[in-house]
């Protein structure tokens, strides 16, 4: 057995592997995923070699993604997958071990992946669910009131209207936890337009874009993949949502789905046009890795300056053993002059008393949950309460599907 990067000459293998392992039809789809991406290295495709065959495969996708409000580098697993011929030796378990090494030397803080197979193959290999929280609603436009705004919709026009919205959702996701940082060159790659990345509609006053809204519809039901607006204006998703029911309408949609929060502003208004009860799901097939968890912490030092520094209440020098799965020891310490830094010990440092589980500590990072929903030791200081609610926030977390690889 050789665990590598896959070699030009193997490419096709890989390919035909992923035919054999998840759809016989996509072929030209898993060559675009390497010959349509311009960021794609083949050091990306790492594969498993038994007697000169390619028996088990996966790709790494880099990407930059905001945890909180930071940007960290995320090496993202897709595509595992083994020749039926050769399951259950361990060829894709020890495949995805090498795959952790490989993020660790090409700088990746953080691995994320999206299972369709039960999660606890990856459990059993240091990965950790975050949840991410969806809706499910049934349409009702029978009392729908039309909108009478000033926005315009418009069906998308790539030629034209590509690098407003390319625009926009980078200024509507600056601080959106969970999102990717899009380059320019990302809207342009077969693989992200194959998954659906362009927007269904544009929202325009006055000559200017406001908004966008990218959703599918699928007989009777609609799934609403992404949405985008510009932040100081509101009114331009009353818009979009007044022009989604009307598209709903005309094409008969009994039921709205979407895999973002249900508090998001553009599903609160939806739900309530729609005046029925909301269902709220759980997507768990998302799961993180941390390469190498005090550099993944350090990353966030920035972002936990900038709370810091707008908060109301003021702190002094103090450090704090933070509760971090598997014991390690990792301390984040405040300086006097309101720096921070991530140490491995500090004799001072005040112990909160906090077993987190993985899944606990994943979704305090992200924002799943705030620090104040975390069961801290009575004992600890307030001033260390109140310093550790303003870095972890709770705040929606949205990882747009059009993202998924």
């Amino acid at each position: 057995m050789e665990i590598r990067a896959a070699r030009e000459s193997e490419l096709e293998q890989t390919v035909e592997l992923s035919c054999v392992a998840f759809n016989p039809e996509s072929h030209e789809r898993y060559w675009q995923y390497i010959k349509g991406d311009s960021s794609y290295r083949p050091s990306q495709t790492r594969v498993v070699v038994v007697n000169d065959r390619v028996v088990s495969t996966l790709r790494v996708w880099e990407r930059r993604m905001r945890v909180g409000t930071s940007l960290v580098t995320m090496g993202g697993i897709g595509g595992v997958c083994t020749h039926p011929n050769y399951r259950g030796v361990g060829y894709a378990s020890a495949l995805m071990q090498d795959t952790v090494d490989y993020l660790r030397l090409t700088g990746c803080d953080l691995g994320v992946l999206f299972t369709i197979i039960p999660e606890a193959f990856y459990c059993r290999l240091g990965w950790t669910s975050l949840p991410l929280h969806g809706f499910n609603v049934q349409c009702n436009t029978a009392e729908r009131v039309a909108d009478a705004s000033a926005w315009q919709i418009t069906d998308f026009n790539p030629e034209t209207d590509l690098d407003a919205v390319a625009a926009l959702y980078d200024l509507a996701n600056a601080q959106q936890s969970g999102t990717i940082a899009r380059t320019r060159a990302y809207w342009d790659m077969a693989p992200s337009r194959i998954r659906g990345v362009l927007p269904t509609v544009v929202a325009r006053q006055n000559g200017q874009f406001g908004g966008y809204l990218n959703y599918e519809i699928e007989g009777a039901r609609v799934e609403v993949h992404e949405v985008g607006y510009a932040p100081h204006n509101l009114s331009v998703l009353d818009a979009l949502v007044s022009h989604f029911l009307q598209a709903c309408e005309a094409q008969g949609v009994e039921e709205i789905a979407g895999r973002f929060p249900s508090q998001h502003p553009f599903t609160e208004r939806l739900i309530a046009a729609c005046d029925n009860p909301v269902t709220q799901t759980e997507y768990t097939g998302m799961m993180c890795y941390a390469v190498d968890l005090p550099v993944l912490l350090r990353r966030l030092v920035v972002g936990w300056e900038s709370r810091i520094a707008d908060a109301e209440e003021t702190f002094g020098p103090l450090a704090v053993k933070l509760p971090t799965p598997n014991n390690q020891q990792i301390v984040l310490r405040h300086n006097a002059d309101g720096t921070l830094q991530i140490v491995p010990e500090d004799t001072e440092a005040v112990d909160l008393g906090v077993d987190l589980s993985e899944a606990d500590f994943w979704q305090l990072l992200f924002g799943e949950i705030g620090w104040e929903q975390v069961s801290a030791d009575p004992s600890v200081p307030p001033e260390i309460s109140a310093f550790l609610t303003t870095l972890f926030p709770k705040c929606d977390v949205i990882f747009w599907s059009p993202d998924q690889y």
